[in-house]
């Protein structure tokens, strides 16, 4: 069983020129994300982290959150992913809970890693535009000082036996709870739902699932698994997921029943009499998602 981070420089091997992601105007190819993400890998490294560490990610599903996941899954550290709603406790209790290294944010979860006390003592990677007292460092120089270091090769440094993540579940009681998950698991999982979806090779999927629950974390790797397009949405909202839909020529969509129910509704709406309904036409295939 391969590592996630072998299964990703595939995808690049195979299909290099292939649309990768897509998050607004950042559209990357195979071979352009994976120079972002060995870059990333290299800059985790020169921040001291190795193979087994685990770091806390607190982003929506932008395409700086993704990047740091195959990033890690090629260095075989730990990535912690939690909501981006999380409170400044939370976040102090995962990352003792985890015994994370660092921390990686944006704007949205910006005032609760400030406000962690845990935080303060740890690299601080801030993502977009985030103001000054929170960050050590922002995405952009965190990765542009990633040059002048011998970058991570075309090897995975991981094993299908290392921990690829850790998610927090609140179980039935008590504080969260991490559950780790190896890398031959994750792989497993996503060639599970590649074949469950009956995915085929560059498919193209909607990425609005959150990237801290499994669901999210399934559509991230499934893409990379058929050399798909992982189209990034941070945040829910039908305007928007229509338009992607129509403008990316989304293929499958992995959502909760409401997301579809909404979507629908508000095509109905659009297509009312006040103009054309957005078109979905390239939709071929849909999942539903578990929460």
């Amino acid at each position: 069983m391969l590592d996630l981070g072998t299964t990703f420089l595939q995808s690049v091997e195979r299909s290099p020129h292939a649309m990768a992601l897509v998050d607004g105007a950042v559209r990357l190819t195979y071979l352009q994300w994976h120079e972002r993400v060995v870059r990333v890998a290299g800059s985790l490294a020169a921040l001291g982290l190795r193979r087994g560490d685990r770091l806390l990610s607190v982003m929506q599903n932008r395409h700086e959150a993704a990047t740091l996941h195959w990033a890690c899954q090629l260095s075989g550290i730990v990535i912690v992913p939690l909501n981006w709603r999380a409170k400044a406790e939370e976040i102090d209790y995962c990352i003792a809970d985890a015994q994370a290294k660092a921390v990686f944010f944006e704007p949205v979860s910006e005032a609760a890693v400030r406000d962690s006390g845990a935080a303060r003592g740890l690299p601080c990677i801030g993502a977009g535009a985030i103001g000054e007292g929170a960050a050590t460092a922002h995405w952009d120089a965190f990765c542009s000082g990633a040059r002048d270091i011998v970058p991570i090769g075309d090897e995975s440094t991981a094993d299908a036996q290392d921990i690829s993540l850790m998610l927090y579940t609140s179980g039935t009681t008590g504080k969260a709870k991490g559950v780790p998950r190896r890398h031959r698991h994750e792989r497993a999982a996503a060639l599970a739902h590649v074949a469950q979806n009956q995915y085929g090779r560059g498919e193209c999927t909607l990425g609005v699932m959150p990237l801290y629950h499994t669901m999210g974390v399934r559509s991230l790797l499934a893409m990379a698994l058929v050399d798909g397009c992982f189209v990034c949405l941070p945040r829910f909202d039908t305007h928007q997921a229509l338009a992607l839909i129509k403008s990316e020529r989304v293929t499958c969509l992995y959502l909760v029943p409401t997301l579809y129910h909404d979507m629908l509704a508000q095509r109905e709406r659009d297509g009312g009499g006040f103009g054309p309904a957005p078109d979905i036409a390239s939709v071929r295939k849909i999942g539903r998602a578990h929460v």
